[in-house]
């Protein structure tokens, strides 16, 4: 059955990703689109890592997770090739009410971290359920491709004149004719 897509405001929850590596570091830069508020666990800190890590001011603990790491969290990215640490972050999250994504192991996530395409505030994700992130890849690219370059531009025109007419089905049609015009879709 198909994951349902739910967007989170994660700009004041707390952010915990274990992993020091390329695939952490990958997390990372996506997550501070939409969040600073993230601490970083690992014994080894790839120098890409470490240099976000010092640019955006973030929390990092070089030594092995611990499973007070997971105080006051309220999402887990689990980024180490260990299934046994995978396995028991994702047990400790489950008893904890704790969103976790065990990165390449689905059936250790009680969420999927989506390919993301973003742009400005327009935010678009990708999923396969976690079976083949290679397409979510593939079909991310597709879609950034496809997007108008200028979608931060039309997004806040579109968002000022919405604002300016009273909830209803004409400011509906209008907003949804006006959208027509700025993209058709010949």
């Amino acid at each position: 059955m198909p994951l349902f897509p739910a967007f989170i405001d994660l700009s004041r929850k707390k952010v915990l990703v274990v992993g020091g590596g390329r695939v952490a570091t990958r997390k990372v830069e996506n997550l501070l689109k939409f969040t600073k508020n993230i601490k970083v666990v690992a014994p080894k800190v790839r120098k890409e890592l470490m240099d976000i890590v010092r640019r955006e001011g973030l929390e990092l603990r070089r030594r092995y997770f611990r499973s007070s790491d997971l105080k006051d969290v309220d999402v887990v990215i689990v980024a180490v090739d260990k299934v046994g640490l995978q396995k028991r972050i994702f047990s400790m999250c489950e008893k904890r009410g704790i969103l976790c994504n065990s990165v390449d192991s689905p059936q250790l996530c009680n969420f999927i971290f989506p390919s993301l395409v973003v742009r400005g505030d327009v935010t678009v994700g990708i999923s396969t359920g976690g079976r083949a992130p290679a397409l979510s890849k593939r079909l991310r690219e597709l879609i950034e491709s496809c997007l108008p370059k200028e979608l931060d531009r039309i997004l806040e025109e579109v968002a000022k004149e919405r604002e300016k007419l009273p909830k209803g089905e004409e400011r509906q049609r209008y907003i949804s004719d006006l959208v027509d015009r700025l993209i058709p879709l010949d």
